[in-house]
């Protein structure tokens, strides 16, 4: 049987407490309620999975409760509820280590699904937290749903680039899994005992990426109340992945390229160097070719990072990739929040498989556990899709032509985008394309998507 999660509800009005622990015990999860005054040490040295604090027991009074317990509980993530849109409140709860921010009255259904959301990526993030400080267990590709020929290729050069400390440039769309990519090349490679640290560009603030990276001393600057080693520190003898480089602020790509071309950093403050042995793994969702070209990123960097180049397919691209990932998901999903799988319907199955995705795979995921945490039934259909899918919000009306794409791909994008529009129906998707059932079945064959022929044909008439 699986662990029932805890979570410790941090609200000073006893009915507040008494709604919130009733809606969590409905799903599964064990509560602790107390107030700000009843809070004691032994509560917060338990095991508890999320902390739930109430922002209006005072602005103030949370965000040193939010504070306190990110200093002796770091790992465990804290979801702030308020009636207040005080902005700067909610920005300094998140800057703090708030894992959310939910107004009032909250919506049952966001709550619960803000909670499994915050309560995953705290698992997910366990390693590279705690890499510093002990040795995270060996992960590798067996974590990465990829039959394709595409992934196969994928994998096969990431293994080969694992054994080497050459630099990895990991490129690709947003969602594609290039963080597990880096993972993988570290904990198959001789560093793969010492720490993975991880560092998104994109979720640091201008003026606090070079402390980021390179540390500061005390007093260094406005707010530096101690010194701070930065993440190369942090990965020292092992593997830092820089996610989003191309968000990286031109003023400090220097800096960047110093480190390694030198393998010496010089936190803010300090007139000393200090050496580092890191192998850097690098990924980007841009172009960083053009964003050379407008001078918004130095050439000299690109090419340093660009030593390797593995580029991801986005999931439209391995189509035959969909319902591994699907079924790997649902096991995934309905063991987190120790659930039933439940079945889902012949045409839901297809709408998925077909679906273009332009999210890649964190969509697909997040589609998936939306639908099963909200689910009143033992069985999913294309009702249960999220309303952005469902009501055709956020898909694109026409046909996506990714950059490079040849005509072969085109066309088989094409068909594959609309049969998606049309959840599977072969005869709407033909007279859609101007083509006849009989072409669109060749086609289909010929490009080995057999099973899916079939299923079309059944649903033909439909």
């Amino acid at each position: 049987m699986l662990k029932q999660q805890t979570i410790l509800i941090i609200e000073n009005t006893t009915p507040g407490r008494a709604v919130l622990s009733d809606f969590l015990t409905q799903h599964n999860f064990h509560s602790i309620t107390v107030s700000q005054e009843q809070l004691a040490v032994h509560q917060i040295e338990q095991s508890v999975d999320l902390v739930l604090i109430d922002l209006d027991q005072g602005d103030q009074d949370a965000l040193q409760q939010l504070r306190y317990w990110k200093s002796q509980k770091p790992e465990t993530p804290c979801i702030l509820v308020s009636s207040s849109d005080n902005i700067d409140t909610a920005v300094a709860a998140m800057k703090q280590g708030a894992a959310d921010y939910l107004r009032k009255p909250v919506n049952s259904q966001k709550l619960i699904q803000s909670v499994i959301t915050c309560m995953r990526s705290a698992r997910d993030a366990a390693p590279a937290v705690s890499a510093s400080q002990h040795r995270p267990s060996q992960r590798g590709f067996e974590n990465i749903v990829g039959q394709s020929g595409a992934m196969q290729e994928i994998f096969e050069d990431a293994r080969r680039v694992a054994q080497t400390d050459s630099t990895v440039l990991i490129t690709g769309e947003s969602g594609t899994g290039k963080e597990l990519i880096a993972e993988a090349i570290h904990r198959n490679s001789p560093r793969a005992a010492e720490p993975f640290v991880t560092v998104n560009m994109a979720a640091v603030p201008e003026h606090l990426v070079e402390s980021e990276l390179f540390g500061h001393t005390k007093g260094s600057f406005t707010g530096a109340t101690e010194s701070r080693r930065g993440r190369f520190e942090a990965a020292h003898h092992g593997t830092l992945f820089i996610d989003e480089i191309g968000d990286f602020k031109l003023e400090s790509q220097a800096k960047l390229l110093r480190v390694l071309e030198n393998h010496t950093i010089t936190p803010i403050g300090s007139n000393q160097d200090r050496h580092v042995n890191v192998r850097v793994v690098a990924a980007t969702s841009h172009h960083l070719e053009k964003l050379v070209e407008k001078g918004r990123f130095r050439e000299d960097l690109y090419y340093r990072l660009n030593v390797i180049n593995l580029k991801l397919p986005p999931l439209r691209e391995r189509n035959e990739d969909i319902a591994l990932l699907v079924d790997s998901f649902m096991n995934q999903i309905c063991q987190q929040i120790q659930r039933e799988r439940p079945e889902l319907s012949a045409e839901l199955h297809q709408y998925l498989v077909n679906h273009t995705w332009p999210g890649n795979v964190r969509q697909l995921r997040n589609c998936l556990e939306s639908m099963v945490v909200l689910s009143k039934s033992g069985r999913l259909t294309l009702d249960d899709l999220p309303d952005m899918l469902r009501n055709g919000e956020g898909v694109h009306d026409g046909i996506v032509i990714p950059e490079g794409i040849r005509l072969e791909e085109l066309e088989r994008t094409a068909i594959q985008q609309t049969l998606s529009r049309n959840h599977g129906n072969r005869t709407h998707s033909a007279k859609s394309l101007g083509m006849s059932v009989r072409t669109l079945q060749r086609k289909l064959k010929a490009w080995g998507i057999r099973e899916q022929a079939n299923s079309y044909s059944r649903n033909g008439s439909s």
